[in-house]
Parts: C-alpha cells; structure tokens; sequence
C-alpha cells in the first residue's frame, strides 16, 4: 500500500476522532455552565506530532533525497563532500532535538499531564538514535560507498522510529488521566527509604558511643513502658516517621540489635509486596524500568541487613563489643546505599521533579558531558581530531554560559537579580573553572583518556551538584585558596588520613593470622577507603577543582592500586589462613609506600614554598 494513503488515511482518523470529541467537550460545556470546555484549552500532542514532521522527518528525507542526488554530482570529492553534507544536516536534526528537550526542561513548552504524551523521555531516546549517526559520519572511513550505504540503512530506520512515534502520539486516548506515583507531591515515595536510613543510621550511632543510653530501652514503669510501645508503632502504622524513627530514638542494648534490623527488613519485605502487582500491572517499560530498579535497590539492601543478621546472631550475647563493632562496621555501606538512594529519590519526587532553576543549567551541562563522553568513545577517530570537536564546542558552550552570567550579573547591579537568578549565577561561578580546565586539557593532551576522565569526573560533580540543588540541601561554598592552606598542604593531610587508615587495616586484620572474619574484616577497610577517596574527589570537584593535581593522583594512583587490592582480597580461592604476613600485607604495603612517597614530596613542595616566602619577606625588609 502506498505510504502516503496510509498517512493521509491516518490524519483523517484522527480529525474525525478530534471533531467528535470536540463536540461531547461541547456538549459538557453546556450542562456544566462552561466549565467544561477547559479540556480543550491544552493541547500537547498534535504540536509535538508537528515538530516530528517538520523537523524531524522532513529533514531525514531531505538527507535521504541528497543521498540519492549524490550519484549526479561529478569530481573526485564527491563522497568526501556527500559526507560533510549529510554531517551538517544531521547535526541540524539533533540540534532541534535538543533545543526542544531544553524547552520541556524550562517547562517552555506546554506539558498536558492528562494526556501522557512523555516527551522528553522519547525525545531522548531519538537523540541516542541520532548521535550514533553522527558518530558513524565522523568516522575516517565514512567517506566509502560501504559506510554510506550503511548511514543510509541507518537514516531509514531512524525515519521509520519517528514515524512509529508518531503514530504512537495518535493513538494516545484523549485525557488519558495515567498519574505517576510521584505526581503526590509530598515525596511519599520517599518515606521508606527515610526511615530505614533514619534507623539504620541510629544504630551506627548507638553502637559507636558505647551504649551509654542502652539502659533506658527497656521499660521499667508505666511511662517508659509506653514509651517503648510507642517506638514500636510508627514501624507497622503507614507514616513510619514516628517516634524513634527521626534518629533520635534511644539507644538498644546491643544484644537487641538484630532486633531492629528484622524490622527494617520486614518493612522491605511489605513494600516489596506492594511494588509486585504494578510490576506486573503496568505496560509501560519506563514505569517498569522505576519499579525493577526499586526491587533491586530493596532487594540489595534487605540481603546486606540479612548478612548483618546472621552475624549478630552467631555472636555471644555478653560481648557487646563485638556486637557493636559487627554493627559499625558491616552497616556503614547499607548506609551510604541508603542516604544515596533517599536523596535521588527526593531530588525526582513532588508535581514537577526537580523545581530548582540552578538544576535547569545542571542538565544541559549533564547533556553537553553525555556528548562529549560519546564522542571520546568513538575509538576509530583520531585522537587529536577528538579533542579539536570537543574544544570547539565547548568554547562555544563557556561563551553562552558566559553571556548569561553577564546578563544575570546586570540585573544584580540592577538590583533587579531574583533567586532564580542567583541559583544560575552560582551554577555558572561554580562550574566555571572546571569546564575551562577541561578545555586546557583537550589542547594539552596527546590521546584521549585524560580528556575523558576530566568529563568523567565534571559528571559526577554535576550529578552531585544536581542531588543538592534539587533536594533542597545546602550547597558548599566554593573553596579560595586565599582562605586557607595551600592544595599541597590540604593534600598532605588528607594522604595522612587514608595512610592511618591503612594502618588500621595492616594492624587489625593483615599483621597477626587471621581466619575468614579478618579477611572480611580487611575488604570492609578497603570500601571505607574508598569511601574516603569518593568523597574527597566530589570535594575538590565542588571547590571548583582550585587543585587539580590531587584529583589527578586520587584518580590515577591511588583508586587504581586500591582497586586491585579489593580484587585480590575478593577473590574467593584465596586461603587467607594459608598465607604468609608477607602476602597479606603485599598489596596493602605497596599502597601505603606509595602514599608515603607522595605526601614526602607534598612536604619538600610546602618546605620549598614557605622557606622561599621567608626570604622574599627578608629581602623587602632590608634597607635599601
């Protein structure tokens, strides 16, 4: 069947539908006093159906025209110039991708929840599709008739995806009233996560100050009695928030411990049988994706507190010490888990996601790194040409950012600056460094890896910024180094903080032989280090990367050697008690010799730079 009838048979249908529906609207409208007739007013799905056309799939043909004109064009260029043409077309196609997702964000667009359209996630999904055509096309070997015939493979499949949504978009019953759980707009979503966070952390907590509030746990009147039976209802009631759940709850003995992790479980297990049937219910492979993702982020979490469990319960009840340590330790990265899943869900939940207009440029610079990492990806392209397509358009990128920041800045002199305007303001002033550093990388650098770590690393400082901005938490403030010590100094002490750790570590489960528990106990050493490691590179990231050079070894010495240590110590043939306190400390001695050398060279740089300030003072005290 022709193409064209079957589109022109579609858009009749659907103006037939849209006039019939039109006139119930109307009909309504008159039994209601008028009232009725607001369904009308927004109309989301034809615009974007329109969009698709028009600056989409128009332009796909129009490529795809191109492509079959290029056989009349004479010269020896004619692929090379085939290429670059199509390169530029594409790169429009995407633009326009791009600048309606921008729009969707800044809520530019209008969005009609009832009628479920989804934009952005598919317009995402389409600009995927694009790139990949767009890497294909910078590729050196594009210019052959073999790619190019696969480019056009690839247009047509692309075409016919615009036109399956499309018609998707048509299909879409009027005023589909399909909500989100999280349309709430009270974080509801959330509360679980909360208050497993709330009591795991109160564990910690308890157990690491000696259990000094343990005696007032068990009721010994009426009035600690009913206390008691109030700690315990806010676990099985719907709020949950309750009571001891807040953090502050008093303190168990440590015999009682496993106590509250059954709980924390048993609530896990009740959301889990919640979630099932929308598992199941749903048709929609987004929701479906959220609510996997949940059951596995439950799942992980309830089998960490299981293994806690287990632990407790083959520990004497009188030795308290080792009750608490066991609970110290082994829920340190529950807890991380847990704190890390409440802010995501927190930053996505309410009416509108994220309501945060510094968030707005985070997800355009999210967007830009995406690219970026996608281009650097591409293996078969020169290194060099790599970084030269970065650097031009991130240049263009600094350059918008920076006419932004000025217009803001004028409406601070003004004294018209709002604080929506602010939150931009501080984005830019925060991110400013860092993307320049990223571009005095790809003009330095030979390959590509340093490059691309630098993206790397840029998106988890935006992705940390994003959490923050959007849950509503106070934002650091940017580091100056006028403030305060030198970076060689601040990186000195910090190395000094993970080499006592590895101390701990060498000291309490590698220097004496140990069974199974020691190496256990050395692998959870391993994680806090890591931990440590993390945390200090999202601070350095959050300064404004003022000192770059220890970003650089975090990330290329000391993350590589403790991994392989965590690899070793993981490896489940490995007969701890079998081996000698050389092999066991290898690896770890390795690491802490390497620390050790780095933060001599730390000190002989401050010496240098302290004893150098001396004489400079010395010599402007001096008579002339």
């Amino acid at each position: 069947m022709n193409p064209r009838l079957v589109w022109l048979v579609c858009v009749c249908v659907g103006l037939v539908v849209a006039q019939d529906d039109g006139s119930t609207d109307d009909g309504g409208s008159a039994d209601d006093g008028g009232d009725g007739g607001s369904g009308d007013e927004c109309e989301e799905s034809w615009e974007y159906i329109d969009f698709l056309r028009k600056d989409v799939n128009e332009k796909v043909q129009e490529i795809l025209e191109g492509l079959r004109d290029a056989k009349n064009k004479g010269g020896v260029a004619v692929l090379e110039d085939t290429v670059s043409s199509t390169m530029k077309q594409v790169l429009e196609i995407r633009e326009g991708i791009l600048d309606r997702i921008f729009k969707l964000r800044k809520s530019e667009i209008t969005i009609c929840e009832d009628q479920n359209i989804k934009q952005e996630e598919n317009l995402t999904n389409l600009r995927m599709d694009i790139m990949s055509i767009l890497l294909k096309l910078i590729d050196r070997d594009s210019a052959s008739i073999e790619k190019l015939k696969e480019i056009r493979d690839d247009l047509l499949e692309f075409r016919m995806t615009v036109n399956n949504e499309v018609m998707r978009v048509m299909m879409l019953p009027q005023g589909n009233k399909a909500q989100k759980k999280v349309d709430t707009g009270d974080c509801a979503e959330c509360e679980l996560l909360d208050n497993l966070r709330s009591k795991i952390e109160n564990l910690i907590n308890c157990a690491e100050n000696d259990g000094d509030q343990a005696r007032s746990y068990f009721p010994g009147d009426d009035e600690e009695g009913s206390n008691a039976e109030a700690s315990t209802e806010p676990a099985a009631g719907e709020g949950g928030a309750e009571g001891g759940d807040d953090g502050s709850a008093e303190c168990m003995p440590p015999p009682m411990y496993f106590m509250e992790l059954m709980e924390c479980n048993r609530k896990i297990d009740d959301e889990t049988e919640r979630l099932f049937p929308s598992l199941f219910a749903t048709v929609d492979e987004v929701e479906r994706k959220e609510i996997e993702d949940q059951l596995n982020s439950l799942k992980s979490i309830r089998e960490e507190i299981e293994e806690v469990i287990t632990k407790l319960s083959k520990t004497k009840p009188d030795d308290e010490e080792k009750l608490r340590k066991t609970v110290s330790r082994s829920l340190s990265n529950t807890l991380s888990t847990l704190q890390s899943l409440e802010k995501e869900c927190k930053q996505n939940c309410g009416p509108e996601g994220c309501d945060s207009c510094g968030a707005e440029i985070l997800y355009e610079m999210l967007d830009k790194m995406d690219y970026y990492e996608q281009i650097y990806n591409n293996t078969e392209a020169e290194p060099v040409d790599l970084n030269d397509e970065v650097r031009r358009d991130l240049m263009k990128f600094i350059s918008a950012n920076s006419e932004e920041s000025t217009n803001i800045l004028k409406k601070k002199v003004e004294g018209t600056l709002d604080d929506c305007d602010q939150e931009k303001l501080d984005v830019f002033n925060k991110t400013k460094n860092p993307l320049w550093m990223l571009v005095n990388t790809t003009i330095f650098a030979e390959a590509t890896e340093e490059p691309l770590f630098m993206v790397q690393a840029m998106k988890e400082m935006l992705n940390q910024l994003l959490s923050e901005y959007c849950a509503g938490e106070p934002v650091p403030e940017r580091k100056n180094l006028d403030d305060g010590p030198s970076c060689q100094w601040e990186e000195y002490e910090q190395t000094g903080e993970y080499i006592n750790k590895i101390d701990e570590i060498i000291q309490e489960s590698l220097f004496k032989p140990g069974g199974d528990s020691a190496k256990l106990d050395a692998q959870l050493g391993f994680i806090e280090i890591k931990k440590l490691l993390d945390k200090r590179v999202e601070k350095l990231f959050l300064d404004g990367m003022v000192c770059p050079d220890e970003a650089t070894t975090i990330k290329k010495q000391w993350m590589i050697e403790l991994n392989r240590c965590m690899v070793i110590f993981m490896n489940s043939k490995l007969k701890f008690t079998e081996m000698t306190r050389l092999e066991r400390i290898q690896c770890t001695k390795s690491l802490r010799a390497a620390m050790e050398l780095r933060r001599s060279d730390l000190l002989q740089q401050e010496l240098e730079s302290s004893i150098n300030q001396i004489g400079d003072e010395g010599s402007a005290s001096e008579p002339q």
